[in-house]
This record gives structure tokens, sequence and C-alpha cells, in this order.
């Protein structure tokens, strides 16, 4: 039997073997995961192929494009307001209505009293019977004249015939035919005396109707159906007329509630977009949470050159009378353009002055200028888009948008003119 010769081994010894079997072992995992993580080397068609990118594209569609035109700090306002003064001077006699009474037109909101006028009326309608009984005694005297003519014209033509046979001598026929005459003449007479009092009647009758139109102004009407916001007057005050220069207090103030309207100033660059018609949306500041529906009734036409702003007046019912003139409002006009050529906002880009989106021609992208409109809803109106660019001595040539346009609408700031591009499948075409 043959024995192995074991030969002492140190502790240490030991340890330092195992220390070197174990980094060896390591060192040699280390290299496997290395080997299968190391990436594969590209093929060279691999390197050289570009990167074309991958882009969403739209088509123009017909669309609603509304854009809201937002204005706070604006006052309600009566539809009309007006100030009611005497025509004429004279004392209150009575009032009809205070302030808060609703009226209707021609409601007679005061009466004054003009003694010496009434006295004056008398005077005329005495002048206008006057003038009639004068020509009542011009008619007559025209008719007794008549008769005197026709007595004389028939006594001339008796004695005419008796002269000619040389009974009566020529000096009698001559006196008998100046009579006559002068009984024509008295005739012409009395008929100019009748035109001269028919003119005395008008006359006086023209001062009787001025005077009575002078007592119309006694009564003070209202001048539409309204409110009555001020009265300025009592019993037996002197209401005196305005003077053209300075005026005092009118007697009443009566204002048209319904409906009531609110003035807006449309900025240049917002103007363009208002049209008559327009909704309008109206908060009262007073009124937290109610909003009123009203229109745009008119615009100025143009712009205020001062701070460059369109004068625009919105119309709003008011049966109810929950909106009182002063109220304080804020205002948004909703200005819209119904079934227009729409594309959305992220395809539409300027740069300077242009305005410009991206159509793709045989897969690739063609940088367009384009003119668009109203911007609202994530939508931009497009108007045309440019075929031929400008040249020298010769114009930019536009056309219509059909709707079969292929536009990028994804993130076109990254693509350039002429680039290579993959439509996206993930969207409609």
């Amino acid at each position: 039997m043959q024995f192995t010769h074991w030969q002492p081994v140190s502790l240490r010894g030991l340890r330092q073997r195992s220390f070197l079997l174990a980094v060896s072992v390591g060192l040699v995992l280390l290299g496997m995961v290395s080997g299968c993580n190391r990436p594969s080397a590209a093929s060279p068609e691999q390197a050289a192929a570009p990167k074309t990118p991958e882009v969403k594209v739209v088509r123009p569609e017909k669309k609603d494009i509304r854009r809201p035109i937002e204005r706070p700090g604006y006052n309600i306002e009566a539809y009309e307001r007006t100030l009611v003064y005497a025509k004429i001077p004279g004392y209150v006699q009575k009032w009809n209505f205070d302030m808060g009474d609703r009226v209707h037109k021609g409601d007679i909101l005061a009466e004054l009293y003009i003694p010496e006028m009434d006295v004056e009326f008398k005077q005329k309608e005495a002048a206008v019977r006057q003038a009639s009984s004068e020509i009542k005694q011009a008619e007559a005297a025209v008719l007794r004249w008549q008769a005197d003519l026709k007595h004389a014209s028939s006594q001339y033509e008796r004695l005419a015939r008796v002269g000619r046979s040389g009974v009566l001598d020529k000096e009698q026929v001559d006196e008998t035919g100046l009579a006559f005459e002068t009984a024509q003449a008295a005739v012409a007479k009395a008929q100019a005396d009748v035109d001269v009092a028919k003119a005395r009647l008008e006359v006086a009758k023209a001062d009787r109707d001025h005077v009575q139109t002078l007592l119309q102004y006694t009564k003070i009407p209202a001048p539409f159906d309204g409110l009555v916001t001020r009265r300025n007057v009592s019993t037996r005050d002197f209401a005196q007329p305005a003077a053209a220069s300075i005026k005092g207090d009118a007697l009443f103030v009566v204002e048209k509630v319904d409906p009531v309207r609110v003035f807006v100033n449309v900025q240049e660059l917002e103007a363009v977009w208002v049209r008559d018609g327009d909704a309008a949306l109206i908060r009262p500041q007073s009124l937290q949470g109610q909003q009123f529906k009203g229109k745009v009734t008119r615009t100025s036409g143009a712009l205020n050159p001062q701070n460059r702003t369109l004068r625009t007046e919105i119309d709003l019912p008011n049966a109810e009378g929950k909106l009182l003139p002063g109220m304080y409002v804020t205002v948004t006009i909703i200005a819209e353009h119904k079934n227009v050529w729409a594309l959305p906002v992220a395809a539409v880009m300027t740069q300077g002055e242009q305005t410009f989106c991206y159509r793709v021609e045989n897969s690739k992208a063609v940088r367009t200028p384009i003119q668009v409109g109203l911007r609202g809803n994530e939508l931009v109106e497009a108007l045309a888009k440019q075929t031929k660019p400008a040249k020298a001595g010769e114009q930019a040539e536009w056309q219509d948008f059909t709707g079969e346009e292929i536009i990028v609408a994804s993130d076109p700031g990254s693509v350039t003119d002429g680039e290579a591009i993959r439509m996206s499948t993930g969207r409609s075409q």
C-alpha cells in the first residue's frame, strides 16, 4: 500500500491561495458579461441610411371658428336719456310723476300756468272773429255794387239806343256811360276788399295758432316709454327755458331702460373681427354668477385716432329691469366665422411678417406662405395659399384652399423645406 505524503501547510498560505482563486474566477465572469452586452457592429448600409422624420398630417376642414374678445371695466347705459326742460317760462301748476315712476310716451309730466298767455289767446280769438265779420261785410258790398252795376248797364244800353235815334243829345248818353264805368270800378273795389278781409282772417288765424301752439308747451310730455330718474320741480316753481349756452337743472330726467346698452372700445388688432350681430356676454360685477346675452348692434366704423380702438355698441334686453344704468360690467364679444377652411393652430407658424405652413408633396415638406383670418378654439382660418412667389416686377399668386392639401400638423418647426418625411398612419389623411 502506497501512502500519500502530506506536507504541512501554514494557515497563512492557505488564505493567499483562496484569495487568488477568487480573483481569477471574478475576472473570467466579468469578461463573459462584457461580451454579452457589447453592441453588434452596424452594417455599412445601415450606417449610410438617412433618418426620415415621421410627422402627423391633416387636411383643411370646414369649421366654425370662434374667438372671445374680453373687455373689462365698462358701464351699462340707458338706451336713451333725455333731460326735459320747459319751452316757455311759467309757473308749475302741478306735476304728475315722480322719481322711479314708469311713463309712456306722451304722458304729461307737469303742467305750467301762464296767465298773460291765456289773455293773449282770447284776444287772438276775437281778432279771428272780427276778420270773419269783415269778410261778410265785404262780400255784401260786392253784391250791392254788382246790383248798381247791373242797373247802370241796363240804363246805359237803353239811353244809347234812344240817343242814336236823335231823341237825346250825346251828353246825356255819355253821362250814363260814365255812371256805368263807375259802377264797374265799385264792383272791382268791393271784390278787392273781400280779398283783403280774407287775408286779414288768415293773419288773425296764424296769430291765434301761434299762441295756441305756445299754450301747448304748458303741458310737458314724456319723450318716450321709460323711467323717471330725476324730478327737480315742485308746485308753484317758476320754470324757465334752458339758455342755449347755459343749462340749469332739467325739470325731469327720463331714461329708456329696456333695452340698455354698453359701449366697448375694441383694440385695433381685434377690431377687424368684430361684426354687427356678433354674440356678446355681459357679466355685471354686482350680480355675481349672472350672465346676460346681447348682440353687437353697431360700430363706429372707424378707429379712434388717439387710442386706436373701435367704439362698439351692444344692446341688451332688460324686460325684468335687473340691469341698471351705471352698473360696472365685463364684456365678452364672440367673434365667429362659420363654415370656413380651418387648420389646427399647431400647423401654422409665423416668422417675421410671414405666416406659413408645410405642405406634403411627393413625400417632401414644402414651405408654403399662407393668408390666415380669425384664430380661435385651437383653429386658424385658412384663406389662401401662395402658389407662386413674388418676383421683380410681378406679384405673388395666391389660390384658395380646396381641402385637398396635406399639411404637416405635428411639430412643423422641426421640418425644413424640401426635407423627406414619413406621414404618420395614426391619423386619416
